[in-house]
Parts: structure tokens; C-alpha cells; sequence
């Protein structure tokens, strides 16, 4: 097969709660990244549904794919491949894009490439800033996952650090639902977060200073509860109000810096351990702003390069999806029509 270094790739996410198709041309140009969240559909249950998540997937995909189409100005013929996202997430919910994604490679007869989700989150940063850059430490602070990835080359990659019970994106949103909060949690504990100090109390950071590069979030979530039990609210605000927001907010900044705490002492831990100097970060959490001060400030004062994609890239998305596709398409790495989906990472 003839390789084209602009190919035009039409890519499939559906790992969890979003439906995000993107069509992308070569590595790095965007003709299309359109997301439908579903976190509505879902506020009145207080998390997500599985059963109801694939439903609306199924529901709209078709339409999205339409859209992004003509968006790009494109009809299927000039598809050169589909890329799809067949694990980790809800298993139904990646089937009904891994269904749709098959259905289009076999129609259009063009080669299908299948995707691990978390793997392609760093590649929002090819997206955004070019080229990766070489051994390279990517921290990904995703919904269900934080890990540390020390990638030698594109598909060369080690996982060196993970969080052995809640991820720190998972248990930014259940402590900000904790205090009342509707989902996702995250902007708001970030809002609190760039409004107040985030020390006026002093929460747990776990395994701090253990050598090991790990994440554990349980024990903070576990913390927050109990300071939560005995400083009960009587407030009647609703929640997100900005009344209520006053009144949580130095307890969510200061829960949040702790989070942030132990995100930075790891990753730069890591890399010094590695001897890396090149970190980028994204997944969802990397949306915060606070974050991003605190990433590009310890970056400054390590002397480390940073590489970090804007908020709409950090966020699931078809793009980040498709440009590592766009890498496995060039080194011609497809998958057949018995490509099957998994829930898990492993």
C-alpha cells in the first residue's frame, strides 16, 4: 500500500460519557473535532450510566459523523482510514463506535486502526505543539486514570506510575459532589481553586514521599468525607451557587492543592529519576487552570521543557484519537475487522 504522509483520517471516540468524531489531515491539521457531551443526561443520576451513555452514543454518532464531514468539506471518499478507540471505557459504549468504525472501514475498504484511549491523550500536544519530543515523560490525569508513561518513541512507551485506587480526576469529582456539586466537578473545584489560596487547610497528600512513583487518591477522598462530617453545612444555597462557592471554596482550594501537590512532587520526581527533561501533561484534569500555573511554574524553575494542549484538547476528543492514528496509518501498524473492545487498560 502507498503511504500518504497527508492522509485524511476519520476518527471514532466513545470510550465513556462523549461522542467525538474528528476528521484530521496528515498529523496535525484539524478539519473537524466535534464532541457531544452527555454529562446532562446523567446529572439527575449523580454519575454516569453505562446502559444510558451507549444509548445517546448510538442515538447520535451517525449524525456527528455527518457533521464533522461537513465541517471539513468532505464525503466519505476522501477518507484515506477510520481510527477508533476500542479500550479502555465502558465496554458498551466503545462498541457502538468500534460497530460503526468496522462498518465504515469495510464499506469504504480502507485500512481500520484501533486506538488505546489513554495512549493517545498525550497526543493532543503533537496537535498543538508538533513533533514529540523524545524520550519524553507524559503524566496523564484522565477521568479513570493517572499514570506516568516514560515514551522512548512513538509506541515505545513504559508505564512507570499509576494510581493504585482512585485516579485524581475521579476523586476531584466525587469530593466536589461530595459538597454538593453537580458534574463534572472538576471546573468547579478549579474555580475555587483559582479564587482562593488553597492553604488555609492542610489535607492529606498521599504517598508524598514514598520513592515509587504511584498515585493513591482513596485516603484524600476518605479525608474530605470525614472533615465533611463533622463541619456539616447547614446552608440552604443551591448548589453552584456563588454562595455556595464562597462557602466551600477555601476547603475544595485547599483539597485541590493537595491534589496538585502531589501530581507535581511525582512527576518531576520521576523525571529526574529518568533523567528526562522533556514532560508534557494531558486528560481531562489538565483542563485546570490551576494546574497549568503550577505545571509551568515548577517547568520554569526545574529548567524541564513542558508540553501542554490547550483545554478543548485535554478533554476526551476524536482529534487526539485520530493523530496517533495518523502515526500507527505511516508506519502501517492497521488492525483487521476482528478487532474487538476492552473495558480495561490491561
Amino acid at each position: 500500500m502507498l503511504i500518504q504522509m497527508s492522509a485524511i483520517g476519520l476518527g471514532l471516540d466513545t470510550t465513556f460519557d462523549d461522542t467525538s468524531v474528528a476528521i484530521l489531515r496528515g498529523k496535525r491539521e484539524i478539519l473537524s473535532n466535534l464532541t457531544l457531551s452527555q454529562y446532562k443526561e446523567h446529572e439527575e443520576f449523580g454519575g454516569v450510566v453505562p446502559e444510558r451513555a451507549s444509548r445517546k452514543h448510538l442515538e447520535v454518532i451517525h449524525h456527528i459523523i455527518a457533521g464533522a464531514l461537513k465541517e471539513a468539506d468532505l464525503d466519505f471518499s476522501g477518507i484515506d482510514y477510520i481510527a477508533v478507540s476500542n479500550y479502555p471505557g465502558l465496554l458498551g459504549s466503545l462498541l457502538v463506535g468500534l460497530t460503526v468504525a468496522k462498518s465504515l472501514a469495510y464499506t469504504l475498504q480502507c485500512p481500520l486502526i484501533g486506538v488505546n484511549h489513554v495512549e493517545a491523550h498525550p497526543y493532543a500536544n503533537v496537535l498543538e505543539h508538533g513533533k514529540m519530543q523524545f524520550p519524553i515523560l507524559h503524566l496523564v490525569v484522565a477521568g479513570g486514570h493517572t499514570l506516568l508513561i516514560h515514551a522512548r518513541g512513538h509506541f515505545d512507551y513504559k508505564i512507570i506510575g499509576r494510581s493504585v485506587d482512585d485516579a485524581a480526576g475521579e476523586c476531584v469529582d466525587k469530593v466536589a459532589k461530595m459538597f454538593g456539586h453537580s458534574m463534572p466537578g472538576g471546573p468547579v473545584v478549579d474555580r475555587a481553586a483559582m479564587e482562593f489560596p488553597g492553604d488555609e487547610y492542610d489535607f492529606p497528600r498521599p504517598l508524598l514521599h514514598k520513592k515509587a512513583h504511584n498515585f493513591s487518591f482513596s485516603g484524600l477522598k476518605t479525608a474530605m468525607l470525614r472533615f465533611k462530617e463533622k463541619s456539616q453545612s447547614t446552608s440552604s444555597s443551591s448548589f453552584d451557587s456563588p454562595d455556595r462557592l464562597q462557602e466551600d471554596g477555601p476547603v475544595l482550594a485547599s483539597f485541590f492543592q493537595s491534589v496538585i501537590d502531589v501530581l507535581i512532587h511525582k512527576t518531576f520526581n520521576a523525571a529526574e529519576a529518568y533523567g528526562l527533561n522533556n514532560i508534557s501533561v494531558s486528560g481531562g484534569l489538565a483542563a485546570s487552570r490551576k494546574l497549568r500555573l503550577a505545571f509551568e511554574a515548577e517547568s520554569a524553575r526545574k529548567g524541564v521543557k513542558l508540553f501542554y494542549p490547550p483545554p478543548n484538547l485535554c478533554t476526551d476528543n476524536a482529534a487526539m484519537v485520530t493523530c496517533l492514528a495518523a502515526h500507527r496509518y505511516e508506519a502501517e501498524l492497521f488492525d483487521d475487522l476482528t478487532l474487538d473492545a476492552f473495558a480495561n487498560l490491561n
